[in-house]
């Protein structure tokens, strides 16, 4: 099938064919994901997206649609480190057996009413940003099929858009997406990196005719969503976050995780050899409550190693505020790709932890994968010399800029299309 992985936009092209917004329709869109997870990370892609879609002309009222039917941020349940922990000790026919009652049981009464209610009045669907086609528990696969077909029902065109595809489908999962795929509401496909693409043709697009094409993950649109910039050093120490993801996070993502207390105590020895090294530590997550409450459990180990002030424990409650502390960083450390994202987005030199493939394409995409590295075999001492190396060289101007506008060229092709098929 061709058109599978089509090239980025080259800056010059963004410049004369990047679409620009019509003045009629200005259509009602609803995004589906899961804006209002604990981790804010998926409210900042979504917060982005919208607000995009928006000055590309779309209608204000374009919003997203919580995939869990939340309606505000939150810190989450306690209990899901525990679930998590439950989940993964199963074995996976087992793990599909325990969730596949609950699954049935919200999908009836919560999450397709909520649904129904949030689609009133919309003009199209839009499944747009996260790692989202995927298939943990036939978590996604279920609420995804839900939307799907709720919206063919309405006779509302989709688009799937800036999703990540990951590997390891259930045969039921599966078949629950290709038959929601089967309806033919989906008219376009657009994916955040060329190994999602290679999965989604393999698992979906040749099956159901849709070829999916390369654009850049909305989350990079942050530093203009919240009008953000790499903020000027202060005199004194520079002051470098560390975003802490849970062990168990870890675990239950990572083929090749580092055991709980290896990870925890990397962490320790991390922040202790940047203060050695004259940074003040910005200690801080995306959010989720397992990571949270591993912060919280290190806190006084972390302020064990250095002086008072050295070490800070800065907490965000909205997207917004997540990448305000992020800009307000001379450098960042960190799993969570929305983290590293906006780092990126506000030209903030960072070192990725790898974990999960998708955080590994992204930085693949943006031709800094020196700044890579796999704590299960990186010391600490060595991260901490290429974190100083990274924020010596910083990031490029140009190809930040390149960057960017291939962001916000993606959604405008978006909304091009949205238009078309809205067209009275």
């Amino acid at each position: 099938m061709t058109g599978i992985t089509a090239p980025m936009p080259s800056t010059s092209a963004l410049n004369h064919t990047a679409a620009r917004p019509s003045p009629q329709p200005r259509p009602r869109v609803r995004i589906f994901n899961v804006k209002y997870s604990p981790n804010l990370g998926d409210g900042l892609l979504s917060e982005c997206l919208e607000q995009a879609l928006v000055e590309c002309g779309a209608d204000e009222s374009t919003c997203s649609i919580d995939l869990a039917a939340r309606s505000a941020y939150g810190r989450g349940t306690a209990g899901r480190s525990a679930l998590m922990r439950m989940l993964q000790s199963l074995p996976p026919a087992l793990r599909r057996l325990a969730v596949r009652l609950p699954l049935a049981v919200q999908s009836r009464r919560r999450w397709l009413p909520h649904y129904r209610a949030a689609l009133r009045d919309a003009d199209c669907v839009v499944i747009g940003g996260g790692n989202l086609i995927a298939d943990l528990d036939l978590n996604f696969p279920t609420k995804l099929a839900l939307a799907i077909h709720e919206s063919a029902d309405r006779g509302l065109p989709v688009f799937i858009y800036g999703c990540g595809v990951s590997s390891g489908w259930s045969r039921q999962g599966a078949a629950l997406l290709q038959q929601a795929l089967a309806r033919d509401a989906v008219r376009q496909v657009f994916l955040r990196d060329e190994r999602s693409i290679s999965l989604w043709h393999d698992l979906f697009g040749e099956h159901a005719g849709l070829p999916a094409r390369l654009v850049r993950d909305p989350g990079l649109l942050a530093g203009e969503r919240y009008g953000l910039g790499a903020s000027q050093p202060r005199p004194g120490a520079v002051l470098v976050g560390l975003n802490v993801t849970a062990p168990v996070a870890v675990q239950y993502h990572a083929e090749h995780a580092p055991q709980a207390r290896q990870l925890e105590d990397w962490y320790l020895n991390l922040a202790e050899t940047l203060v050695a090294r004259g940074f003040r530590v910005a200690v801080f997550t995306n959010g989720s409550p397992e990571d949270r409450a591993c912060a919280a459990r290190l806190r006084s180990a972390f302020e064990t190693i250095a002086l008072p002030g050295q070490v800070s424990f800065p907490e965000a409650d909205t997207p917004g505020e997540l990448a305000r502390l992020i800009s307000g960083l001379g450098g960042l450390i960190a799993f969570r790709m929305h983290a590293i994202i906006a780092s990126y987005a506000c030209r903030i030199p960072f070192v990725a932890l790898d974990w999960d493939p998708k955080l590994a394409s992204f930085v693949h995409s943006i031709d800094h994968s020196e700044w890579l590295v796999d704590p299960a075999s990186t010391p600490p001492e060595t991260a901490a010399s290429l974190l100083a190396q990274a924020m010596a060289n910083g990031i490029a101007p140009n190809t930040h800029a390149r960057v960017i506008a291939q962001a916000r060229y993606g959604v405008e092709s978006l909304h091009t299309e949205i238009a078309r098929a809205v067209k009275p």
